[in-house]
């Protein structure tokens, strides 16, 4: 007996893993994203709460979708790691 064909549970355009940055300041790393590795922010997925904190944006960096987050006061400080991979590790350090 086959199982059921099943819904897909990754979005288009998404990969079956997606990084999440939770930074004290989304703005500023995702403008850092863009000027260093030409990512770019997705249109509409910026949301911002009442006291005008970034709770969710996306940029793509090539095929891969990122996710941040600005952290509350208080918060411990969350280090976030990531695997990019560039055709000149050397220009895209001086970059």
């Amino acid at each position: 007996m086959s199982e059921p064909a099943r819904e897909p549970t990754v979005p288009p355009g998404y990969g079956t893993l997606t990084p999440w940055i939770i930074s004290p300041d989304s703005a500023a790393l995702v403008r850092f994203l863009e000027a260093a590795f030409a990512a770019e922010e997705i249109p509409g997925s910026r949301m911002l709460n009442q006291d005008g904190a970034i709770v969710h944006v996306e940029v793509k960096i090539g095929s891969s979708i990122v996710m941040l987050f600005d952290s509350y006061e208080g918060w411990p400080a969350t280090p976030a790691f990531f695997r990019l991979y560039v055709g000149d590790a050397d220009a895209a350090h001086r970059q």
